[in-house]
């Protein structure tokens, strides 16, 4: 029986995943935040289009989000869990300051579920 509160581990897995070198969101993400003068961004993981808003196109960013989505259904499926029901999950990443490379994120995900419940796995 699927527990509303294993939300919160899936919301770990999915920060802890996307701060890793198996997400390939970095170097990219860093790169494209950077070229337009942002520090931070948050993401809309079950959005038709997981892409940061407002920031530089980068090909190999939108195909790591784009992975990335499949990744974050995969999990849900693996805790018994479907897009319906959640709300939004929300990845928030910052580049690491002092990492100029872009290889260190600090990665945040936040899961709102159908019953307005919110699972965050603070910033990793």
């Amino acid at each position: 029986m699927t527990k509303m509160a294993d939300l919160v581990g899936v919301a770990h897995n999915i920060a802890h995943h996307s701060a890793s070198g198996l997400s390939f969101l970095s170097p990219h993400l860093a790169q494209a935040l950077r070229a337009d003068g942002e520090e931070t961004t948050a993401i809309e993981l079950l959005g038709q289009n997981p892409y940061p808003p407002k920031i530089a196109e980068l090909q190999p960013l939108r195909l790591a989000l784009t992975s990335l989505k499949g990744t974050v259904q995969g999990m849900l499926k693996k805790h018994s869990f479907n897009q319906n029901d959640i709300l939004s999950i929300v990845l928030h990443a910052t580049p690491s300051p002092w990492d100029r490379s872009g290889y260190v994120l600090h990665t945040r995900a936040v899961i709102t579920a159908k019953n307005g419940r919110v699972y965050d796995s603070g910033w990793l």
